[in-house]
């Protein structure tokens, strides 16, 4: 059976998902996400709708409800009310810390634009200022109101998370490429002409969809865990629909994208153990040397030795972790017949031994 290489790659970076808050919004509201690393964000629209927007981009993004976007590369971007515009925003932007010192309940995992405030007294003269400085705060200026009760009186109520991949292992150009991806929820016909930046309103599509907006509406035991696998499946589904883009950036998919590439990188990962080199690779990929080395790195970012050392330490630091191999077996599995050799490429590529490595997971782990 021909190896996944998309798959395989995946696997071995371990994407993970988790979750920030519930936010529960009324009225005008205007939130700043910051940028951060590599991480994919996501939020479901459990009720009513927002718009997406970006600063350096004139979007605006109308989310409706059960729409779930993705802004992968930890991109900076705005979720703000409906009537949001872009350009001059008609409600200044909060930064999140700000948000989250002001409305996040820990308690309930809920960040709400609007809480009771307590009220002043009749004729406080500090009653007036005490209703200003709230409302701006919270892109409201009508005063206090009560706090809303599981989201009944919420205008929109979202999901927002994350997925991202082990940040110690860097695979080349394994990422989401648009700066935003979404699927879209609801009853609604398949459009005539795909929009750009959404994925195709097609059944698989909208089964895993309508199961994620069950376990975060649901909340049943497990949902958490459960909800973390499906993001992990739109994901992987996201990255396999980048194979068919023009103009893929240098990178892993480019390479998979490329017929003869992808008969190299196939075999590499399907046995990462052998001798291999440039030759053997180029007879793989039914090109001369030269041409091979070239074209490989103008399609992975990356010469094709310097790709399959990285790629045999993926494997082992996966099999130190996964397995109780021995590190000497560990060392033969990734093509390394001397365990110095291997050693010291390991401590090179990730700053510890492996056996170091292995301890510490152990001691993690309270095991040993």
């Amino acid at each position: 059976m021909r190896p996944d290489v998309l798959s395989d790659v995946c696997s071995n970076l371990r994407l993970r998902s988790d979750f920030y808050f519930t936010a529960e919004m009324q009225g005008a509201f205007c939130v700043r996400v910051p940028a951060e690393g590599a991480r994919i964000r996501f939020h479901l629209v459990l009720a009513g709708g927002c718009r997406l927007l970006f600063e350096d981009r004139d979007l605006a993004l109308d989310l409706g409800l059960g729409d779930l976007v993705l802004v992968p590369n930890g991109k900076a971007h705005i979720l703000a009310d409906a009537q949001q515009q872009t350009g001059p925003a008609n409600v200044m932007p909060v930064d999140l810390a700000t948000a989250m010192a002001h409305g996040f309940d820990p308690q309930t995992g809920i960040l709400r634009n609007r809480k009771k405030v307590p009220n002043p007294a009749p004729g406080d003269v500090d009653e007036k200022m005490a209703r200003q400085m709230y409302g701006q705060m919270h892109g409201q200026m009508d005063g206090p109101t009560q706090e809303p009760t599981h989201g009944q009186d919420a205008d929109m109520r979202m999901l927002c998370g994350f997925c991202t991949f082990d940040e110690a292992i860097r695979h080349p150009g394994l990422a989401l490429i648009d700066d935003h991806v979404v699927l879209r929820g609801g009853d609604r016909r398949e459009p005539l002409q795909q929009p750009p930046n959404e994925l195709p309103y097609e059944a698989p599509h909208r089964a895993v969809l309508a199961a994620i907006t069950d376990l975060a509406t649901s909340r049943r035991p497990g949902w958490q865990a459960a909800l973390a696998r499906l993001m992990e499946v739109v994901v992987l589904e996201i990255l396999g629909s980048q194979l068919g883009k023009d103009d893929l950036p240098p990178g892993v998919l480019a390479g998979l994208a490329d017929p003869r590439i992808s008969r190299a990188l196939t075999v590499m990962h399907r046995n990462p153990e052998q001798d291999w080199n440039a030759e053997s690779l180029a007879r793989h990929a039914g090109m001369s040397r030269t041409r091979f080395v070239v074209r490989f790195g103008a399609c992975v970012g990356v010469p094709p030795m310097q790709y399959l050392q990285d790629w045999r330490m993926i494997r082992a630091r996966t099999m130190l972790r996964d397995t109780n191999l021995s590190m000497d077996e560990v060392a033969l599995r990734c093509g390394y017949q001397s365990m110095p050799a291997f050693s010291r490429r390991f401590k090179a590529r990730f700053g510890e031994g492996p056996g170091g490595y292995r301890r510490g997971l152990r001691k993690q782990s309270g095991v040993g």
